[in-house]
């Protein structure tokens, strides 16, 4: 007689248990959230260096340009939406914080403040955005090239809109996933609360901000007389 062949379904739950929790314990989790999110950042970087290496190669070539032209930028509103995102930062640190000791209330306290101070600088990021428009400051409409030759007003504005305006995509990215977040600790109890996704969008948000800490001298100080 035959041995009777092992029945599947005793190793099923023992299966869907490794394929459901894939990580040891809540550390092995957190390590391995940090890992890709720090990978990711590692080619953000990449991406803006690239950027930066443009600036760099356009200020040695023809610092002209930037004495002529950085003045027009508002320094002052530059300076207000700063404070903004470092206060956001500040607010994105004590969201990470509640997460992981599951403090719900607190953590979405601090999730739509972050939320709103990143709102807050958009819109005077667009409010900026419309005032060059409307004064023909841009790529693509040079009013009078009062640098003879070469490169002038709209290579300048070229250079400002595509660095502010790649950082401000990633603004709108990270608010997207704060939104996310959001409606995730809303819809959680307190117990079920986890904080490696909230330390992810947290590493995220830091570098963004971290972005304009470089953009703002580059662009709205470079230039002006001291």
């Amino acid at each position: 007689m035959s041995e009777r062949a092992p029945r599947p379904a005793r190793i099923a739950p023992a299966m869907s248990e490794a394929v459901r929790e894939p990580f040891a314990d809540p550390a092995h989790q957190r390590d391995a959230v940090a890992l890709g999110m720090w990978a990711f950042l590692g080619q953000e970087v990449l991406f803006f260096g690239v950027l930066f290496v443009f600036y760099t190669h356009l200020r040695v070539r023809h610092p002209e340009l930037f004495a002529a032209f950085a003045p027009r930028l508002d320094w002052r509103l530059a300076t207000a939406m700063t404070v903004a995102l470092l206060l956001s930062s500040f607010t994105m640190a004590l969201a990470v914080r509640f997460a992981f000791v599951r403090m719900r209330g607190k953590l979405l306290s601090s999730l739509l403040a972050t939320t709103a101070l990143g709102a807050a600088f958009l819109a005077m990021k667009g409010w900026e955005y419309a005032h060059h428009v409307a004064r023909g400051e841009s790529p693509i409409v040079d009013l009078a090239d009062e640098l003879g030759p070469g490169p002038g007003l709209s290579t300048f504005f070229g250079l400002y809109f595509v660095l502010t305006g790649f950082h401000a995509l990633h603004v709108l990215g990270g608010l997207v996933a704060l939104g996310w977040l959001v409606i995730v600790a809303w819809r959680t109890t307190a117990e079920d609360l986890r904080g490696s996704p909230v330390m992810a969008v947290g590493l995220y948000w830091h570098f963004v901000d971290i972005v304009w800490l470089f953009l703002f001298p580059a662009l709205y100080l470079a230039g002006r007389p001291a």
